[in-house]
């Protein structure tokens, strides 16, 4: 049901800037060849599949949908996309091996047969799931090997300082560097520990329920209060809620009178168990195992260095078609110390300047809120991209995007002669001030 509702909102959110980046006159329209699929498929086909997921109508098959649909979605352009966009689509990948019809759905309402039923096959899903959920945390940390985060713990002040991806508390909190360090170090260790939790097979249940409380108390009301990252968060706390176990459910089904006091729940049965294995339940296990090295390799590979990840994008050809390939780099190996706004200066043919980002005459001063400025998630991540790739395809799409749209609002005398996009920066220093804001050219164009 969570991955419905994620599919769903990501379909919402992409429908209102859909001609932006996906239209032939966006800011990517070499790619607008798949308009006459995408259109359909956000606005129509994949919020009718995300449906048929939260209510369990032929489950296995609305996930799979689900799955491929997101995929077409995020092959169309990948500026917009965060580590969020990447998990969602993992987790619905390994969910097309668990029993996710088992309860609450139409599908075990009519009891309509499960694509796999055999239970060491549903048993090799879950581990996998369990160690690409525990992956997100431990290479994570990992990857997050500046002194920053393992010695003076002044990445969490570094982070809020990227004032785009920053919510006002989270601005409020720079002034509090002293516990900014504890909650760095407390971030590090919990990606460490946390997992471990899982593994724990005293008072096992109780262990689980901590660690499904801790995560979702970290990216729901840390992060989520601290930081702008859109969908991250929730695709996280969505994940650890599969680690709830039974007698959560058995204790809740009491209360609300679902279940008699001290009886259970049905269990799979155990005779199913000895069923012949058929060539599905070998392909599907073969398939489960193999997808399982494959992120681990990704996973190493993303700690090796750039060379070992180059060579995973350009050689694992099962991983790139599965769409398994992840890095979890989140603030790794430290988050940026250079950070500002956008200015769109343009000339016009009568003379005048005007900043082609707010429609209004250029300004230097920095925004109140940046991240307000900046707009929603998408652009958050478009934009931030835009400054930190600097790739010219991307600056010159952009900024036809910005000239074409101009042009077509306004007459012949304001017609654009140049333009150029600077982004004004300034740098978190080791004693934790903040520099001047200098200028930074990213791109220009005379006309």
């Amino acid at each position: 049901m969570a991955l419905a509702c994620l599919v769903l909102n990501q379909s919402i959110l992409l429908s209102r800037d859909f001609d932006v980046f996906y239209g032939t006159g966006g800011i990517f329209p070499s790619h607008a060849w798949r308009l006459p699929l995408l259109g359909p498929l956000i606005f129509g086909f994949l919020p009718l599949f995300a449906i048929g997921l939260l209510i369990g109508f032929f489950t296995r098959l609305s996930t799979f949908l689900c799955w491929t649909g997101l995929i077409v979605v995020q092959e169309a352009n990948p500026q917009i996309l965060q580590g969020g966009d990447v998990l969602l689509r993992l987790l619905l990948f390994w969910s097309l091996f668990l029993p996710l019809s088992q309860k609450w759905s139409v599908d075990a309402r009519f009891r309509k047969a499960s694509f796999i039923s055999l239970p060491w096959t549903t048993c090799l899903a879950e581990w996998a799931l369990t160690f690409q959920i525990c992956f997100v945390y431990w290479f994570a940390a990992l990857l997050k090997s500046d002194p920053l985060w393992t010695q003076n713990g002044n990445a969490l002040f570094y982070a809020l300082n990227i004032e785009h991806f920053t919510t006002p508390l989270g601005l409020y909190m720079r002034q509090f560097s002293d516990f900014l360090r504890i909650l760095t170090f407390g971030t590090l260790g919990l990606e460490i520990l946390g997992p471990c939790l899982l593994f724990i097979p005293y008072r096992r249940d109780a262990c689980r329920l901590c660690a499904v409380a801790f995560f979702i108390g970290f990216h729901l009301i840390g992060m989520q209060s601290l930081l702008r990252i859109g969908l991250f968060p929730w695709v996280c706390a969505s994940a650890w809620l599969v680690f709830i176990p039974g007698s959560f459910w058995e204790w809740l089904g009491t209360r609300q009178e679902i279940l008699p006091k001290g009886k259970k729940a049905k269990t799979r049965q155990e005779s199913s168990f000895h069923r012949r294995w058929t060539p599905l339940d070998y392909g599907c296990s073969a398939l489960i195992i193999a997808a399982f090295l494959d992120i681990m390799a990704w996973n190493i590979a993303s700690v090796s260095g750039s060379i070992s990840l180059h060579w995973m994008k350009q050689h694992d050809a099962f991983g790139n078609a599965l769409r398994l390939d992840q890095r979890w780099n989140m603030y790794a190996p430290y988050p940026r110390k250079e950070h500002g706004w956008l200015v769109i200066p343009a000339d016009l043919a009568d003379g005048t300047q005007v900043d082609l980002f707010t429609g209004q005459s250029v300004s230097w001063e920095k925004p109140k809120d940046i991240g307000a400025y900046f707009g929603d998630d998408h652009w958050r991540r478009y934009l931030s991209n835009l400054s930190d790739d600097r790739d010219p395809q991307v600056l010159q799409g952009y900024a036809d995007y910005l000239v074409h749209h101009w042009n077509q609002a306004h007459g012949q005398n304001q017609k654009i002669q140049a333009i150029a996009i600077i982004f004004v920066k300034q740098v978190t220093l080791p004693d934790l001030t903040i520099t001047s804001p200098e200028k930074d050219v990213l791109y220009f164009h005379e006309f």
